[in-house]
């Protein structure tokens, strides 16, 4: 009986750890299990916030990401007085 106590605790001791741990990304923190858009070698991909033994990954989907850019070549917006238009705010 008294390892089963034992293992109860060993296993809340590491969730409780495993809660804090968290995966850094541009000076940012995420939670274990969220996904963001990162940057690799095939472009910008869907990446997942989890642990590879005790320490935390990101685990890379084949998923692209969907980023919306303004071609280089468009020039800017501009309001009647000649000023660019400003958009959100």
């Amino acid at each position: 009986m008294r390892w089963a106590l034992t293992l109860a605790a060993l296993i809340a001791a590491s969730e409780a750890l495993a809660a804090d741990c968290t995966c850094r990304s541009q000076g940012r923190d995420y939670e274990l299990g969220k996904s963001v858009c990162l940057q690799t070698p095939k472009g910008a991909r869907i990446a997942t916030c989890g642990m590879v033994l005790n320490n935390t990954s990101w685990q890379f989907s084949d998923t692209p990401c969907v980023i919306s850019e303004a071609p280089a070549d468009v020039p800017a917006r501009r309001d009647h007085a000649g000023d660019p238009v400003q958009h959100g705010g």
